[in-house]
């Protein structure tokens, strides 16, 4: 595969390797989560009050907090991809807005929906599904996957994170283990702000040309 040149992108899967062996190795990645993850109860509870740094920036450090080794190297490597994708579109600038945005949106979106959830946040995948919903919305559905022929690049991606919700859902019943809030609301929170900020971005961008 060919992929653009993205530097920023590089730097930031530079990071998360680094970041993923350093949580993995020396702090372990429960623990790490717990102390630094984003936990929508906690925030809730005034751990915006008694600790704003931590509490405000823990959105961010939950991104780069890996739960582990295989959903790391999965993650990294979607980053790689769609990040090099959404910067030759947007710019340096505009994907670091558009992964700064995803990962606060998914944050926004527990608290809004599951507020009580003590479950601390982990992983890339606020990120990785932001860039994806940006890269939906500027390079639109790959022609392998024929969902929704005809209709708004919207509607298909809309359609094709429903049946990945359906999806999730299967297996989350089977294992019996159901859970809502970084599952389901999380990644849907980040894909949804990649697809709203995705064209204003394109715009702003040939706006600065």
């Amino acid at each position: 595969m060919h992929l653009p040149r993205g530097r920023v992108t590089d730097a930031l899967v530079a990071f998360a390797v680094f970041a993923a062996v350093m949580v993995i190795a020396v702090l372990g990645s429960q623990i790490a989560a717990i102390q630094y993850g984003f936990i929508p109860q906690d925030f809730l509870g005034g751990g915006w009050d008694g600790d704003p740094v931590r509490a405000w920036l823990s959105p961010l450090a939950s991104a780069f907090i890996a739960r582990d080794v295989l959903s790391a190297a999965f993650n990294i490597v979607l980053l790689l991809i769609t990040g090099r994708y959404v910067e030759k579109a947007l710019r340096p600038a505009g994907l670091l807005i558009v992964v700064v945005v995803g990962i606060y949106a998914s944050a926004l979106a527990r608290l809004l929906l599951t507020p009580g959830s003590v479950l601390p946040g982990a992983g890339l995948d606020p990120a990785v599904f932001a860039l994806i919903g940006a890269y939906f919305m500027l390079y639109g559905l790959p022609a392998a996957l024929p969902i929704g022929a005809g209709q708004s690049r919207a509607v298909r991606i809309a359609m094709l994170a429903g049946i990945w919700f359906a999806i999730q859902a299967v297996f989350m019943v089977i294992s019996q283990s159901f859970e809502m809030s970084l599952t389901f609301v999380e990644p849907i929170g980040a894909l949804v702000a990649g697809m709203a900020i995705a064209q204003p971005l394109l715009k702003w961008q040939y706006r600065r040309a």
